[in-house]
């Protein structure tokens, strides 16, 4: 079952982010939520209770999934939209932990996708209290930035949808193992 889970999410959270492959219905971000939702759901239903596979499968898809990771998805390759770094909520934070030399650099986007992908894991983790959920958000973080790597270095050409498909998968597997 995590196996097939980890392929379905993987499937999905691309399609989420791709902003549903040019299929009509599936542009519709509300279908894309209820979509995300139900599917993160049949995965978690079958190994915990209902109450938990709810709360797990809306904190999944409002806040792991749902949430923009804005500016730093990118590990620093992009053009620097300091705009798109101040509307994320911690950016006040993490300028006062983070060198002023740092901002909007390889280090400070691996910092930023990991606290914003491992918050929303310890309140799933919290829920579910399950071990493996912990690490969804350093993995998904991890997959990312490995990705960005691999087309430095001419291996893959698209590297956010291939983060796309393997985050997911991690993440679909890592919920239910």
């Amino acid at each position: 079952m995590p196996i097939l889970c980890g392929l379905f999410c993987g499937i999905w959270r691309r399609c989420f982010g791709s902003g549903g492959w040019d299929i009509k219905i599936l542009k519709i971000r509300a279908i894309q939520h209820v979509i995300g939702f139900a599917s993160i759901f049949a995965c978690l239903v079958t190994k915990y209770t209902l109450w938990q596979a709810l709360i797990a499968a809306g904190l999944v898809q409002c806040l792991y999934w749902a949430r923009s990771h804005g500016c730093c998805f990118d590990f620093g390759h992009g053009k620097v939209d300091v705009k798109r770094y101040e509307q994320l909520w911690y950016w006040k934070y993490i300028k006062k932990i983070i060198p002023e030399k740092m901002w909007y650099g390889y280090d400070c986007d691996y910092f930023l996708m990991n606290v914003r992908y491992t918050i929303p894991s310890i309140l799933v983790t919290l829920v579910l209290l399950s071990a493996p959920v912990l690490f969804m958000g350093f993995a998904l973080t991890g997959m990312y930035a490995l990705c960005w790597i691999a087309y430095d270095f001419g291996w893959i050409k698209k590297p956010t949808s291939t983060a796309e498909y393997l985050g997911g998968f991690i993440t679909g597997l890592l919920l239910v193992l």
